[in-house]
């Protein structure tokens, strides 16, 4: 092999290794599940028109969200705070601040705040477009 040929192989495994070396992103898996937090499975999504939605929710102290369904995949990051998930059949779910919630699809449920600050979430929603994000049950 000559030199130049050397010269170039040294050089470009120099870059990569700066490269990688310069890389310094942290990547943590906050869920990675196959089912809702009760356990139900999620099935193969057929989506035909896919529209994901990001919201900010804020719950203020002592305030409950009405009983409500979803019938599209949902996630809740809790940035802030402690809010606890009950279902109409009273099964009840406690998460605090940087914990992950994969919701309940179909399935009536209300969020309260039963921390002492307000409770920050970050709600990702996937489904067909036009579908409402939650269903509230009166």
């Amino acid at each position: 092999m000559n030199k130049a040929i050397k010269l170039v192989i040294t050089l470009g495994i120099m870059i990569l290794c700066t490269t990688i070396s310069v890389y310094s992103a942290e990547k943590n898996v906050l869920l990675k599940t196959t089912s809702t937090w009760d356990n139900a499975k999620y099935e193969k999504l057929k989506i035909k028109k896919p529209e994901v939605t990001v919201l900010k929710i804020i719950i203020n102290v002592n305030e409950e969200l009405p009983m409500h369904k979803h019938d599209l995949v949902n996630i809740a990051y809790v940035k802030k705070g402690t809010l606890t998930v009950i279902t109409d059949d009273n099964k009840a779910i406690t998460l605090h601040e940087g914990e992950v919630l994969p919701e309940l699809i179909g399935k009536y449920h209300y969020g309260k705040n039963t921390g002492n600050e307000p409770v920050e979430l970050i709600v990702f929603y996937i489904g067909e477009k036009g579908t409402p994000l939650s269903v509230n049950k009166f």
